[in-house]
């Protein structure tokens, strides 16, 4: 018997007492279950506007971001923003504009494996540092994370469930964006290394494309068709052209299906400045567009696959400004497009320039 005072509890009262505090319990974590999710995409309704939807604030709440960087549309319509200095993937629910989940959480697995690129792929896996590029492929339509600071590659289920994690055969050096092209293999730029990686659908290294330093055998920064300084935004199309930004030789870059870089055209408005300058690229492959950002100049270039400049999105029906310091680009299935603004915390989705 169990006393409690003056009374003594039978196995029946401290039964009784040990359910009702059970039933307690499951009604607290039911009323913190059914907690409202915020809201982060909410319609713009300005007649004639370029905005479509907008949202988002900076913070480390559910639907709050610090300083995003890429972002990725799966075939729902589900949009997945890379929470860059919150370490984390967010989720947001492409028909209601809600927060749905967040996957990822902090680790500095550089710090923890001295560099060794066979560490980084195994040590703190499902975590990051700094997360960019986001790109979706493969038969089990994974999601696949640029984890730059972690030096790697990361690939999610739709869930966020962890499934694997590579990188180059000497190791990137802060990989900022990636592709996954129709057959699986995904490409990465690596951009302190100044070169262009392909993978096959298994995470082993195919080939890399940049400038080869003669001496050291490792890439350097170059200007020649197909090297590159400090290459950032990729897309590929169906098929199997993959478009480059490349940052710093202020143009963008096609290396085509057979491997061979052929073309080239400039992007006038990229500067040399470093903070705020991370452009991103999307493809509209039905209407045969290519979007890519301009954090410096604060605006969204559309180009035709030919190179021609189509549109330059920076003003809304108002005439003020749209994005602060735009970042990462996606474009949906209805070619609606999708852009971070990684100065306001923001996403903004855009009409299709077609």
């Amino acid at each position: 018997m169990l006393k409690i005072g003056d009374r003594e509890l039978s196995q029946k009262d401290i039964l009784v007492g040990v359910v009702l505090v059970l039933v307690a319990i499951t009604a607290v974590w039911a009323m913190i279950g059914a907690k409202p999710k915020p809201v982060v995409l909410k319609p713009v309704n300005i007649p004639g506007g370029l905005v479509l939807e907008e949202g988002g604030q900076p913070g480390a709440g559910n639907g709050q971001f610090s300083y995003p960087r890429g972002v990725a549309v799966d075939s729902n319509g589900n949009i997945y923003v890379a929470d860059s200095r919150n370490h984390r993937i967010e989720k947001i629910n492409g028909k209601d504009g809600k927060y749905v989940d967040q996957f990822g959480g902090f680790l500095d697995v550089t710090k923890i494996s001295n560099g060794d690129p066979k560490k980084l792929i195994s040590l703190g896996t499902g975590k990051l540092n700094e997360p960019n590029g986001i790109s979706f492929g493969g038969p089990d339509s994974l999601i696949y994370v640029a984890d730059t600071w972690n030096n790697r590659i990361e690939e999610f289920t739709t869930n966020g469930k962890f499934k694997k994690a590579f990188t180059a055969d000497d190791g990137f050096f802060a990989p900022r964006e990636l592709v996954v092209d129709s057959l699986g293999d995904v490409y990465v730029s690596d951009t302190g290394h100044h070169r262009v990686v392909k993978f096959d659908p298994n995470g082993k290294q195919v080939r890399s494309w940049g400038a080869v330093n003669s001496k050291t055998g490792g890439f350097a920064s170059g200007t020649k068709l197909g090297e590159f300084n400090e290459p950032i935004g990729l897309a590929v199309d169906k098929s199997g052209n993959v478009y480059v930004a490349d940052r710093l030789n202020f143009r963008i870059q096609v290396i085509g299906a057979d491997g061979q870089v052929t073309k080239s055209w400039p992007v006038k408005g990229w500067s040399k400045e470093q903070i705020d300058m991370e452009p991103h690229l999307a493809l509209d492959q039905t209407h045969g567009l290519l979007y890519a950002t301009d954090g410096r100049g604060k605006k969204v270039y559309c180009y035709r696959l030919d190179g021609k400049l189509v549109a330059t999105l920076e003003k809304d029906a108002t005439g003020n400004p749209i994005f602060s310091v735009p970042n990462g680009v996606a474009v949906d299935a209805g070619g609606n497009v999708y852009v971070i603004d990684a100065g306001t915390g923001m996403v903004l989705k855009l009409k299709g320039q077609f």
